[in-house]
């Protein structure tokens, strides 16, 4: 049972690491109910492994996201062997080459799967729940806003596009709210029907993920290549709205629901970004 446990954890610790965004060694510790030191241990494991686990500029652990990273397919990686294979047997360079190309792809394509069927189990029940109009717990929700991880029951709605979040009422609060597909660490379906069914509402989410029903606010910035990657990072929605500017510089304009998240967001990456407005942005960010 006690090696069940260590590869049920770290196939866990995969799955956080991959879900954005990165967590502290704290936030790791309460997900997966262990010790802050064995949290190091785990990681540590994952990187004599292979894994590529990183720290963003807070000191947060992240596995990066491979989707914008150019991969070889079979007959690439297969084409790769041959070619290597013709330095002779008798290379060392070759024979540690040969066996990176086939680990390093193995090992990407396995964590990949694994952190896609978590995602699919969690969409699967949400589903089930939406259709059977039955209230769910999501369990160790993680909170990018708090920094908390905790238990939220909740009568899922609506998924938004790509299915990266999902639009329920909350319970406890009485508030609709957009919950993160991949902060959600599980969901239990409860035996227990809607009974707040008049008070759903679903209101598309801007790039910051808050929700309403009005986007009068504007955010224009103008961005250096590393403060455009990051904001990419960290809010995926974001994408769309930045166009490229020439010499490495970027101007992302969008409408929001509030100044909050882009505020954090333009503080903590000062001498990369370049306030454009609006008005109303520059003198939220002068009150702070």
């Amino acid at each position: 049972m006690f090696n069940q446990n260590r590869i049920y954890r770290v196939f866990s610790l995969i799955n956080y690491l991959k879900a954005k965004p990165p967590k502290s060694c704290r936030n790791l510790s309460s997900l997966l109910e262990i010790s802050q030191r064995s949290v190091y241990r785990y990681i540590d494991l994952l990187i004599q492994l292979g894994f590529d686990v990183q720290k963003d500029r807070y000191g947060k652990f992240f596995i990066p996201n491979k989707e914008n990273t150019p991969e070889f397919n079979p007959q690439e990686i297969d084409f790769l062997k041959k070619l290597v294979k013709t330095a002779g047997k008798s290379s060392k360079l070759a024979h540690s080459v040969l066996n990176k190309i086939s680990s390093w792809s193995n090992l990407e394509v396995g964590a990949e799967n694994l952190f896609n069927a978590h995602l699919g189990k969690v969409i699967e029940k949400l589903s089930q729940a939406i259709a059977e109009e039955k209230q769910v717990v999501l369990k160790k929700y993680y909170s990018a806003n708090s920094q908390s991880i905790t238990n939220r029951l909740i009568e899922p709605t609506k998924f938004t596009d790509n299915y990266e979040s999902i639009s329920g009422f909350e319970v406890g609060t009485k508030k609709n709210k957009f919950f993160n597909i991949e902060r959600i660490s599980e969901v239990e379906i409860l035996d227990k029907h809607f009974q707040f069914e008049e008070q759903h509402q679903f209101y598309k989410p801007d790039v910051f993920g808050f929700r309403g029903n009005k986007m009068e606010k504007e955010v224009e910035l103008k961005l250096s290549l590393r403060s455009r990657l990051l904001l990419k990072e960290e809010y995926p929605l974001s994408s769309p709205f930045i166009k490229p500017l020439g010499s490495e510089q970027y101007l992302f304009k969008t409408k929001v629901q509030s100044y909050k998240a882009p505020a954090r967001f333009v503080l903590g990456l000062k001498s990369d970004i370049e306030v454009l407005g609006d008005k109303g942005f520059i003198q939220f960010l002068d009150d702070l």
